[in-house]
């Protein structure tokens, strides 16, 4: 099958250098695109967490099927597993404003892992920017030269970790705001994603691996409803969807140390086999090679040149 994407950006490291930006930290990146050379329009399948703080003119990115439309000081927010962009004509643009980038491994194990999964504005669903007033964007701007400063020094792990948490409470703040004032409706995608995040609140599933028609039957739809209207959405097929919701599932169970065998139960696979042979269907590498990917390089040996 054709990918639908133009870059996979992996990693922190992989977008640094597509973009032209510096390797300071293995996991996290704060990048001022004013300072970056014209851009290449890119489609990018994510694989880690993104907030864009844009100050380009009007524009409208393909987004699964869909469009999502972002404008002069909006906050746009991407996360693993997300496909996003514009299709790669051959033209450059110049992009202004900031861009934070980290992988979910920064918070894997810490009390925050949980409620990073449950912020809103995350969701696939979310296809609008949301907007930021001067004086957030001063803020804002100011906490992302801050940690683009901290983050020079690894061993400050925890207010690292802070300031990610604060510039995130930011755009919870910013979003609710803009969301509240506004009349939401209810898409099958956010149905979904709730139905799968319940699904394995309580530990491993006695159903096993979700499937299209257990989903469908939990919202009360037909399983060929479902995929239509997840392919609607997102462009892709409701199994795609599921596939990869258990993939940003297991990438963060295996970095919060997680074995392969103990992810394989939790997620409802029958074998740690079935499971490797499902990841790497999809990542094209076993969950072992994911785990020795991510793994944090010893100080002073990341790229940094």
């Amino acid at each position: 099958m054709k990918a639908d994407y133009d870059f996979q950006a992996e990693s922190v490291s992989t977008y640094n250098q597509f973009v032209g930006a510096q390797n300071v930290h293995p996991l996290i990146s704060v990048i001022h695109y004013d300072e970056l050379p014209p851009l290449p329009h890119c489609c990018v399948l994510w694989g880690v967490y993104g907030i864009f703080f844009l100050n380009d003119d009007d524009e409208e990115l393909q987004y699964g099927s869909g469009k999502y439309h972002y404008s002069l000081g909006s906050v746009v927010c991407v996360s693993p597993s997300q496909i996003g962009g514009a299709k790669n004509d051959g033209s450059r643009f110049r992009r202004k404003g900031w861009a934070l980038l980290f992988s979910p491994q920064i918070f894997a194990g810490t009390r925050f892992e949980k409620e990073l999964l449950q912020l809103e504005f995350f969701k696939y669903h979310v296809n609008s920017a949301f907007k930021i007033e001067s004086e957030d964007w001063k803020n804002c701007e100011a906490l992302l030269k801050m940690l683009q400063s901290e983050i020079q020094n690894p061993e400050k792990e925890e207010v690292i970790r802070k300031i990610i948490e604060l510039i995130l409470a930011y755009c919870k703040e910013l979003f609710s705001k803009e969301s509240g004032a506004l009349k939401r409706n209810v898409h099958i995608v956010s149905r979904l994603e709730e139905f799968l995040e319940d699904y394995y609140q309580k530990g491993s599933p006695a159903e096993g691996i979700p499937t299209v028609n257990l989903c469908a039957k939990h919202l009360c739809v037909a399983p060929n409803y479902l995929s239509d209207l997840i392919r609607n959405e997102t462009g892709n097929s409701a199994k795609h969807f599921i596939a990869r919701y258990e993939i940003r599932k297991a990438k963060n169970l295996l970095l919060s140390g997680k074995s392969v065998t103990e992810t394989a139960l939790i997620l409802g696979f029958d074998s740690p086999s079935h499971f490797g042979r499902f990841f790497r269907r999809i990542e094209k590498k076993t969950p072992l090679e994911f785990i020795k990917g991510t793994a944090t390089p010893p100080q002073g040996k990341e790229e940094n040149k």
